[in-house]
């Protein structure tokens, strides 16, 4: 994407494009601001920006706060695809729902401790809720 010290154009707008299709970014085109895009398409760039570099492991935090519906589902997506091609996740997230859903194991950590670890099969909405406030969730 660079000759030397000079950036050449052609080559961004290029990704720019494939990124937007592969991460189905709903943009004006390749020229839009990342500050003009709605908070799900903006969080799909990020997501796409961190998948450029092919890591091997991904920190999420609260990957999907604020967003609506269908954007939730295109980020859970790409976290499962992820996941699916061998990059460890790992999601920081207060959504119950949200763990349960995407999670293969739960650690819960109360006032710095991990106090529960569950299968993400294993693990119920009261019992991590239970944990979560320092209760034994059993």
């Amino acid at each position: 994407m660079s000759a030397g010290p000079f950036l050449r154009r052609s080559r961004i707008v290029q990704r720019a494009v494939e990124l937007i299709a592969r991460y189905a970014v709903q943009a004006r085109g390749p020229d839009t601001r990342a500050r003009d895009l709605s908070g799900g398409n903006l969080q799909k760039v990020v997501i796409g920006r961190e998948f450029a570099g092919e890591p091997r492991a991904l920190v999420v935090a609260a990957p999907t706060r604020g967003l609506d519906v269908g954007a939730i589902e295109a980020v859970h997506e790409l976290l499962r695809a992820a996941a699916a091609g061998g990059v460890a996740v790992l999601m920081i997230s207060e959504d119950l729902d949200e763990i349960l859903a995407l999670a293969d194991r739960v650690l819960v950590i109360y006032e710095g401790a991990i106090v529960g670890e569950r299968t993400g099969e294993g693990a119920g909405v009261d019992e991590l809720g239970m944990l979560m406030a320092g209760g034994s969730g059993r």
